[in-house]
């Protein structure tokens, strides 16, 4: 890893996408109040996201070829917009009933556990990094702080 001054614009830039992490579920619930549902609302929200990440591409993104994408990507590379579809559906759905904090606190936990796991063994292309005390003892603080939250008082 390195020092904390070595991660420079990654922690603010981290910082702000947990930021839209709990403001997006309140605009796509307040959306879907709108527009007949979840699912309605989930259509819309994604067709706004491809038109903002079409535009953002045309300026930043080098050219590149689908099929050779198609040809060397595996299967289960492609799945990352089944999940972002799971997400955005099951997080509108969900945040108006639980509150935007049982919501995030059960997102990080999900989160934090699943990331824990694939540190650990190096799953989706990330590096194996073992589990250690500390690490350990940051995650189980994480989950009692989970439990916290879902008591509401």
């Amino acid at each position: 890893m390195g020092s904390l001054s070595s991660f420079g614009i990654y922690i603010p830039l981290a910082f702000v996408c947990g930021v839209v992490l709990v403001t997006q579920p309140g605009f796509n619930s307040t959306l879907s109040q709108n527009v007949g549902g979840a699912l309605n609302a989930a259509t819309v929200s994604l067709c706004v996201s491809a038109v903002a990440i079409l535009v953002v591409r045309i300026f930043f993104a080098p050219g590149f070829s689908f099929s050779v994408a198609l040809e060397k990507t595996p299967y289960w590379g492609w799945f990352g917009g089944f999940l972002g579809v799971f997400f955005v559906v099951t997080s509108m759905y969900v945040a108006p009933r639980i509150g935007a904090t049982a919501l995030v606190s059960l997102i990080l936990c999900g989160q934090i556990i699943a990331a824990l796991v694939f540190d650990r063994f190096g799953i989706l292309g990330y590096g194996e990094t073992p589990i250690t005390v500390t690490r350990g003892v940051g995650i189980l603080f994480i989950i009692a702080g989970t439990g916290l939250v879902l008591l509401r008082r």
